[in-house]
């Protein structure tokens, strides 16, 4: 068994795709035996993304920097006043989050001699960094620099350089000399995208023979306790929309134009959808009610990004369930994304596109929604092993 040191910056309490990601890796190493010790902040119980039935049982924690205050909030008191001082606070609050690529994680690295003398005392074979935030390796590269018989890996959730949906001006070139910084100091670097893996190659060739594809976990899902309670089809997005990354409309359109189906739409977005007779729509919610919502639809509904090589992390998370899984296709990876995935036998593939996703339900009513296994190479345990497998 391993002894691992795991740095993540953001708190295991928030529900986010990349926590998600985080939480069934790091259970299967301690349900494997390993000795572990987590280094992460403490959580602002305010946030939208906290989340109280969330938390990583039996393992030892380490928390470190001041709460830092959810996004919003920071917004709100950064551009919300109407004197000139707070005009100008705004204005340069945008400029700033225009250039910044680490965010306000940045104020967790004063912590990092703290966290890299307690690896160092508790002698770790293992090093591990979670992105995102990437602010994650920024510590991990102080802490291989001053432990320096430890294996350190990276796993990445998304690159930098080549994040085609960021809204971050800073010149691609600059991204790329932070990010190689970065990742020449880790032993092994994880992708959870094969296609961004094979990208990074070629961006980074110097650092080729490090890096690795491993998906990213399925979430264990229990529909033994399941009751539903509707007789129609009924469809379930659940995760972000944000307009600049993934196009939902042409779906909302379409079930909009089936009234024998219901859909039921939740998360962050910047679009405000209408309810209509059919479908209803709802902000983030938490991951108990989220669970609810889950047990009462028959299909899934993932959207592929509208650019770059990155998956959404609900395609690997909802593998688990015997539900099928709509997988909307978009971008110019779209083919290829298809063509990885249809081995697993999980997903119906459909355009981004109305009529060919009414068809796509019309044929669930004809013939009735497929009734899949979970898929066995996306689970927790089995990623985990390989990931520090060395």
């Amino acid at each position: 068994m391993s002894k691992i040191a795991i740095i993540m910056t953001l708190p295991a309490e928030y529900n986010t795709s990349s926590m998600i990601r985080c939480r069934g890796i790091i259970n299967s190493w301690a349900n494997q035996g390993h000795d572990i010790k987590c280094y992460m902040p403490n959580a602002d119980k305010n946030s939208k993304y906290f989340s109280n039935g969330i938390s990583l049982e039996g393992i030892d924690i380490m928390r470190f920097g001041k709460i830092i205050q959810s996004g919003e909030i920071a917004k709100s008191n950064a551009v919300g006043s109407t004197s000139l001082k707070g005009k100008i606070k705004g204005i340069l609050y945008r400029m700033f989050k225009k250039l910044d690529v680490f965010g306000s994680t940045l104020l967790y690295l004063p912590d990092r001699k703290k966290i890299s003398d307690d690896i160092r005392k508790n002698r770790f074979d293992i090093l591990i960094t979670f992105s995102d935030p990437m602010t994650a390796h920024m510590l991990g590269k102080y802490c291989k620099r001053h432990n320096k018989g430890i294996y350190y890996i990276q796993q990445w959730g998304d690159p930098l350089a080549s994040d085609t949906i960021s809204k971050i001006a800073q010149p691609v070139w600059l991204r790329k000399i932070i990010e190689n910084s970065l990742i020449k100091s880790a032993s092994r670097i994880c992708y959870v995208s094969p296609f961004t893996c094979e990208e990074q190659k070629k961006i980074f060739p110097k650092q080729a023979g490090k890096m690795i594809f491993l998906p990213t976990p399925s979430v264990p899902y229990n529909e033994s306790a399941e009751i539903r309670q509707h007789n129609s089809l009924c469809l379930g997005y659940f995760g972000s929309y944000n307009s600049v990354a993934r196009n939902l409309i042409p779906f909302y359109e379409a079930v909009k134009e089936c009234p024998d189906v219901t859909a039921l739409i939740i998360g962050d977005s910047d679009l405000r959808l209408q309810e209509t007779s059919n479908i209803k729509v709802l902000q983030r919610v938490s991951q108990e009610e989220l669970s609810k919502h889950m047990a009462n639809i028959d299909v899934i509904v993932c959207l592929m990004n509208i650019k770059g090589n990155q998956i959404p992390g609900k395609v690997y998370h909802d593998a688990s369930s015997t539900k099928d899984i709509m997988f909307i296709k978009d971008g110019e990876y779209g083919d290829q994304i298809e063509t990885f995935f249809e081995r697993y036998q999980h997903y119906t593939f459909v355009c981004n596109d109305k009529e060919a996703i009414k068809a796509a339900i019309k044929n669930y009513i004809v013939n009735g929604v497929p009734i899949r296994k979970p898929v066995e190479a996306f689970m927790a345990s089995s990623i985990a092993t390989q990931l520090i497998s060395h």
